[in-house]
């Protein structure tokens, strides 16, 4: 991680990858009316698998991982592909994709609960805390409906979004260990680590062989494949190697909103005034998170090896 302040390019990349991931729910949205979720995250990753090591080869930069790393690759496999992906795609087989993408406005506040408890250079501030706290409170928000209702269908998938954030804030953390490592040969490998587990599981539970999708989904698909999960990947490796676990966490303030106006532009969903009141909270909690104490310590004493 560079210790120079996020510039122009960190928050161009930001930007780009919140675009990526929030039409992933969209598309998610579309490919579930046909194919189940395991299924498409298998195929999603497929496609993704093809395509990075297409990229790792032309770079011409691969390393050797030891056994350290392949253990780190297959935590992020699980916990940033495997496991929210599939999450993801049972969620928005109910609920608005729209109303998933700001369930995962709680992964950056998760990541700096996690942050504190796990590094050494991220630990929690009093900022910090009241954007955790305003965080839940945004999700109380959310559930009352659902909780007033009593416990129904889409009450226990959107607690399905908050575990596929909770997920992400896992393999947030776990990447920083293997930020060192080029970029497209690192995503390569964990990419095909998320094969090797989402295989087996398939079959095991699932009839991929059976699908037989419309063109419309098969568009959704190839899109879900390319963009979100190949070119996603790559930017997201960069950022976090750039700034850090932190900063890539705020990728959120962004990713709930374009999630959101993309489902409305391109599906049509119309969120309630619960779940845009929610946003509303839960990006708040994410802007006073950000603030950082009057006195700061040197860059040489926060970064460690």
């Amino acid at each position: 991680m560079s210790g120079d302040r996020p510039g122009l390019l960190d928050y161009t990349l930001l930007t780009t990858l919140a675009l990526l991931w929030g039409s992933a729910f969209l598309l998610s949205k579309v490919a579930v009316a046909e194919v189940t979720p395991i299924t498409i995250t298998l195929i999603r990753q497929v496609i993704s698998a093809v395509m990075l090591f297409a990229f790792a080869i032309a770079a011409r930069r691969w390393f050797r991982p030891t056994a350290r790393d392949h253990v780190f690759m297959i935590v992020c496999a699980l916990a940033g592909t495997v496991a929210p992906f599939t999450l993801i795609n049972w969620g928005v087989e109910v609920i608005d994709s729209g109303l998933a993408a700001i369930l995962m406005g709680f992964m950056p506040l998760t990541v700096l609960v996690l942050a504190h408890f796990v590094t050494r250079d991220e630990r929690m501030t009093l900022p910090k805390f009241l954007g955790v706290a305003l965080g839940l409170v945004g999700l109380a928000i959310l559930f009352w409906p659902q909780l007033q209702a009593g416990f129904g269908q889409d009450l226990f998938r959107q607690l399905a979004m908050l575990g596929a954030a909770f997920a992400y804030a896992i393999n947030a953390l776990s990447m920083k260990p293997l930020v060192g490592r080029p970029p497209m040969a690192l995503m390569a490998y964990i990419t095909a680590w998320t094969l090797v587990i989402l295989l087996p599981a398939a079959f095991l539970f699932e009839q991929p062989l059976a699908i037989a999708p419309s063109p419309t989904v098969t568009v959704a698909l190839l899109a879900m494949g390319t963009l979100p999960s190949a070119v996603g990947a790559l930017i997201m490796a960069a950022i976090i190697r750039r700034q850090g676990a932190a900063f890539f966490g705020q990728i959120n303030l962004l990713v709930p909103v374009a999630g959101v106006v993309l489902a409305v532009v391109f599906l049509g969903e119309r969120p309630g005034p619960h779940a845009l009141l929610a946003l509303g909270v839960i990006f708040a909690g994410l802007l006073v998170a950000r603030f950082k104490p009057f006195t700061r310590t040197p860059i040489a004493q926060e970064s460690h090896p």
